[in-house]
């Protein structure tokens, strides 16, 4: 197994495979320390199974080195494994899964930004159409929200939330079906 690490680099490498510690699955269980949003959610999801390029998927850009660095500080989590180098044919299947799940999202949000903020919705149907990588969607969801709650209030950002999760867990399954095999 690899050698923990507490510097980690901004990206680690996407193949390790972490787990919580005995104090991690108490801090999971019964919060207690002060620990920042994201690496609240990160902590929660380290299940021995999950690689960083998974995790990496409920995490901003950039933000997923420095969270796991914080965990691995703290003693919360430890690295557990390395995943195999998934195989060109898997490479190829994992990108054809994820543009069909990216195609069968876009259909389902279609007019939704149209039907909250009308004229100026019109935006949001572009980008989400121009979305090129489910991250990308994501991205653009989270901002799209926050301009219907600022717009149109929480009611409005509620109802977008609602249509928008499934998109959120169809990936996150959709993940979770396609995860390589731990070395």
């Amino acid at each position: 197994m690899p050698a923990s690490t507490s510097r980690l680099p901004a990206q680690p490498d996407e193949r390790l495979i972490y787990a919580r510690t005995a104090d991690g699955h108490d801090e999971a269980a019964r919060p207690r320390r002060t620990l920042a949003q994201a690496a609240r959610r990160i902590l929660v999801l380290v299940d021995g199974q999950r690689r960083v390029g998974d995790l990496s998927a409920f995490a901003r850009p950039g933000e997923i080195g420095p969270v796991l660095a914080e965990l691995e500080s703290q003693h919360l989590i430890e690295v557990c494994g390395l995943a195999d180098e998934p195989t060109e044919s898997e490479r190829r299947q994992r990108a054809q899964a994820e543009q069909a799940l990216l195609n069968a999202a876009k259909r389902m949000l279609r007019g939704l930004f149209a039907a909250e903020l009308g004229t100026a919705g019109h935006v949001w149907e572009a980008r989400v159409a121009d979305s090129v990588r489910m991250e990308v969607l994501r991205r653009v969801l989270r901002e799209a929200v926050d301009v219907v709650h600022e717009r149109n209030g929480e009611a409005a950002a509620r109802r977008v939330l609602a249509a928008v999760r499934p998109v959120f867990e169809q990936a996150r399954d959709a993940a979770a079906a396609a995860r390589p095999p731990r070395a």
